[in-house]
C-alpha cells in the first residue's frame, strides 16, 4: 500500500483533535506541521485558554492526538483590521 492510498495521518490526527477540542468547547481553526499543531482559537476561546486547567486539557488532548508540540496564536486586531499589514515594504 503507498502513503497516498493510506492517506494523511498527521490530517486525521488534526481533525480528530479538532472535535475533541470542540467537545470541550474550545473552538480552534488547526494547522498541523509534523509534529507541531498550531491552535488558531476564536476570541472566546482565547479567555478560555487562560485558564491553566483549561489549557493543560487542550495539550494533553494534542499529545494524545500524536503530536508532541502545541502552539496557539492569539488573533491580531492589527491584521484583521488591515489587509496590507503582512506586505513586503519597497527598499529605496
Amino acid at each position: 500500500m503507498s502513503d497516498s492510498e493510506r492517506g494523511d495521518r498527521t490530517g486525521r490526527n488534526a481533525t480528530a483533535l479538532a472535535r475533541g477540542l470542540a467537545d470541550l468547547g474550545l473552538i480552534c481553526a488547526i494547522e498541523a506541521r509534523g509534529k507541531l499543531v498550531l491552535l488558531m482559537p476564536d476570541e472566546d476561546t482565547v479567555a478560555k485558554l487562560a485558564h491553566d486547567e483549561t489549557r493543560r486539557a487542550a495539550l494533553a488532548l494534542a499529545r494524545e492526538h500524536g503530536f508532541t508540540h502545541a502552539a496557539i496564536e492569539l488573533p491580531n486586531d492589527r491584521r484583521r483590521a488591515d489587509s496590507h499589514a503582512d506586505e513586503t515594504l519597497p527598499r529605496d
